[in-house]
């Protein structure tokens, strides 16, 4: 509990089913992506499209919708291999705890030519089994985005004497995209009516298990508080949560 209180929640990026057979269905054996360093903001960007006609004889002109754009989600962050950030790791994430293991692991340098590949590999490149890049769901505090990548650009901005790279900025621009399922659920607007029970899995966060029966993370502290969860960021892999029914309306 003590170390609990200052926990410093990091962006984790997900690869998930693109036609789940429950929403948000996290491909177990794929990830996840934890950042290094938090973005210090994010932009989301919603589009409506409209278009405009005047009748005959009309001065003003009559707007007609015509399209809703996917939202877009953009932001920056850090990857630093000067070793004055801690690699990212659940230990790190705690302080003083994550200082000691920063300080037991300094033979592991931090690789940024090496991490901006492996972050290609998690959001980028193009997966064999499904022909596309994969889908993804983004996790930070309550932001909840399930998307795909738009692109990525790299501003590299220190370097070693050799011209190796230490410093570099990742921008990233996300587009939504919802499955079926999800998008069914999402138009419905409905949440669960019974008290259902869902056991831990490797890799699942409280708001993630929340958005899957509720449709949003709002409500993962009210299903701490009913599972009596004393640190509800380290759940216990096989354990069962209950997800009670919730008044949606009172989040609004």
């Amino acid at each position: 509990m003590l170390f609990d209180q200052g926990k410093l929640e990091k962006l984790v990026i997900y690869q998930v089913l693109a036609e789940p057979k429950q929403p948000w269905q996290v491909i177990e054996d794929k990830g996840p992506y934890k950042v290094q360093v938090n973005p210090n903001s994010y932009t989301l960007n919603h589009v409506v499209n409209h278009h405009y006609r005047r009748g005959q004889g009309i001065t003003n002109l009559e707007e007609v919708h015509c399209s809703t754009e996917p939202t877009k989600l953009e932001f920056e962050f850090l990857f630093d291999g000067t070793g004055v950030v801690p690699a990212p790791s659940d230990i790190g994430d705690i302080p003083v705890v994550g200082a000691i293991d920063s300080l037991l692991n300094q033979d592991e340098v931090y690789n940024v030519e090496e991490q901006i590949k492996a972050f290609n590999k998690f959001v980028y490149e193009r997966d064999g089994e499904i022909h596309r890049q994969p889908h993804l769901l983004l996790i930070w505090g309550t932001l909840t985005f399930p998307c795909i990548l738009a692109s990525v650009s790299y501003r590299y901005t220190l370097f070693k004497p050799d011209g190796t790279p230490l410093r570099a900025v990742a921008a990233c621009r996300f587009t939504e995209s919802r499955s079926k399922l999800e998008t069914a659920l999402t138009d419905k607007d409905q949440s669960p009516d019974l008290t259902h029970l869902r056991e831990v899995k490797d890799g699942d966060t409280l708001p993630l298990m929340s958005h899957r029966i509720y449709g949003k993370t709002d409500f993962y502290l009210e299903v701490a508080r009913v599972n009596k969860l004393v640190n509800f960021r380290r759940l216990r892999s096989g354990s069962q949560l209950a997800f009670p029914p919730v008044n949606k309306e009172a989040k609004r």
